[in-house]
């Protein structure tokens, strides 16, 4: 009995020592070419923007086994990268406004943090991307951007709960059928509009006939100037120059008669113009109020159409 207690004992320190053995390698002190190493590395990830993993590097090369030379260049460069990582605070609330602490973090995908207690936690300068899960609760994902010594910055998360979510989601919401337009008829003016091609053409030929009645006020006013130039240049009384008079009375002449025309072609123009206008409808095809171009087939070949009503 004493012998084998003895061997359960001899075995029971033999497996604690060899589960110490692990730990204590990775406790082991570095070499002098790990130290350098470390060194560089963290150099190399500190311009990269990856604060965090170049101070796991620093933290090697910053032991006391390290050399001098090596461990105060890590230890000063430590230093100065805690001054510059930022820190980012993260509160969780639930749709009522309470706190939610249970809350698993990541970090561009990558595992960050596994509650939300209201610690400041550092992370690398840049754009990420942040997803926030919970039990019962529907995952957020916010877009954030940390600022090179940006220290504390407070983000606020409201969780809302995947049933309240999916609920939303559910509410169909009514879409309007559209309407396709016949393809072998185009239109030159929106039904739905009050504005019209009908008003348009009248707009167009009042426009003109303001133009005519113009033209023809200033033919006019030309024409009773050359006539009385005329008449002065040969009276009844006598003449003085009868081949200026008669120059003078054929072109009074002509201004008289454009003078005519343009206040009668003006004129009519201008009363279509009222009449096509108010007689233009404000509603579709259907009540007389569109233009459209109609293509039209006969024999020989085709052709296409100006169609309208009133």
């Amino acid at each position: 009995m004493p012998r084998l207690r003895a061997a359960v004992l001899a075995l029971a320190v033999l497996s604690g020592l060899a589960t110490l053995l692990p730990c204590r390698a990775a406790f082991a002190d570095p070499t002098k070419d790990q130290c350098v190493e470390a060194d560089t590395a963290a150099q190399t990830e500190r311009r990269a923007l990856h604060f965090r993993a170049a101070r796991s590097q620093l933290e090697v090369c910053a032991r006391p086994a390290c050399p001098k030379l090596v461990r105060e260049d890590c230890t000063q460069r430590l230093s100065d990268l805690d001054a510059t990582t930022p820190s980012i605070v993260f509160a969780a609330k639930d749709a009522a406004g309470e706190d939610v602490v249970a809350v698993r973090v990541a970090m561009d995908g990558a595992p960050f943090a596994t509650e939300l207690a209201g610690v400041a936690l550092p992370v690398d300068p840049g754009v990420h991307t942040f997803t926030f899960d919970a039990d019962g609760v529907a995952t957020v994902t916010k877009k954030v951007v940390i600022r090179e010594g940006e220290k504390g910055r407070a983000e606020r998360i409201v969780l809302a709960a995947a049933a309240a979510l999916a609920t939303s989601r559910a509410v169909v919401v009514p879409v309007a059928t559209p309407v396709i337009p016949d393809p072998s008829v185009s239109t030159l003016s929106s039904s739905s509009s009050s504005w019209t091609s009908q008003k348009t053409a009248a707009v167009a030929l009042g426009a003109v006939g303001v133009v005519g009645v113009i033209v023809g006020s200033v033919m006019g006013g030309l024409s009773f100037s050359t006539w009385s130039s005329s008449q002065s240049e040969c009276g009844t009384s006598s003449c003085t120059d009868r081949t200026k008079a008669l120059s003078d009375h054929d072109t009074a002449t002509t201004f008289a008669t454009v003078s005519d025309i343009g206040f009668i072609a003006g004129g009519a123009l201008v009363a279509t113009g009222v009449v096509v206008f108010l007689t233009s409808p404000s509603s579709s095809w259907k009540s007389s109020g569109m233009w459209r171009v109609v293509p039209r087939a006969r024999a020989g070949g085709g052709g296409m159409s100006l169609e309208g009503r009133f």
